[in-house]
């Protein structure tokens, strides 16, 4: 038996990790609905009440996260290498900031156009969210590996597909917007739409490495 092995036979059922993951998970799928339904909102005030939203679901999250940290600091034995919980969880909290980030720029630029593209591409970032619950809330058992595996799958999907819309966007943005205040403004909220993409893509490959080693 690989050090691997041993290792998980001498550790017990640890379920407080676990949780928090799923908690910090449901965190991200809130977050991504009201992203959502901001880019879908053609009323002012109502997007400034889903930006409040939002603010308090980042802070919601940040306090998750630090939940998740003081319990590593304060436990013995973990259910995999603390290296890998602690990125796991930076990852996940990654999501809601930058879903954060790019409501405060919405409100900042005061955007009243939302291209059909930038609709298209958060939508699969709540359904990227809803995958990532999946995906977190399979490793309390390694009997899910192909549960996880199938949503990692997933989520690397998702992100190329919001990869082959940005690149849609910015060719359209380019070709058709005249106003070159509103093209600057337009080219920052898909930049940022694509990166909450990539922060998806990269809890899938922490989930994924910890089934490679543990799995």
């Amino acid at each position: 038996m690989n050090f691997s092995g041993l290792l998980k036979f001498f550790i017990p059922k640890e379920t407080k990790f676990y949780a928090m993951f799923n908690q910090a998970a449901e965190n991200a799928i809130e977050a991504s609905a009201a992203l959502e339904k901001l880019i879908n909102s053609s009323e002012l005030e109502e997007r400034r009440a889903i930006g409040v939203t939002i603010k308090a679901l980042e802070k919601k999250g940040d306090d998750f996260t630090n939940q998740i940290f003081d319990t590593l600091n304060h436990t013995f034995i973990t259910p995999f290498d603390r290296e890998d919980i602690s990125e796991l969880t930076s990852k996940i909290d990654d999501v809601v900031d930058l879903i954060h980030s790019l409501s405060g720029k919405v409100e900042l630029y005061r955007c009243t156009n939302f291209s059909t593209y930038m609709k298209e591409m958060v939508a699969l970032i709540h359904k990227g969210s809803l995958q990532i619950k999946i995906a977190v809330g399979g490793l309390h058992d390694f009997k899910n590996y192909q549960k996880v595996m199938k949503a990692c799958k997933e989520l690397n999907k998702l992100e190329s597909r919001v990869d082959e819309f940005y690149r849609m966007a910015i060719s359209s943005l380019f070709e058709n917007e005249k106003d070159p205040i509103e093209l600057i403004k337009q080219k920052e909220i898909l930049q940022n739409i694509e990166k909450i993409a990539n922060k998806i893509e990269d809890v899938s490959d922490v989930v994924k490495t910890i089934l490679v080693k543990y799995a």
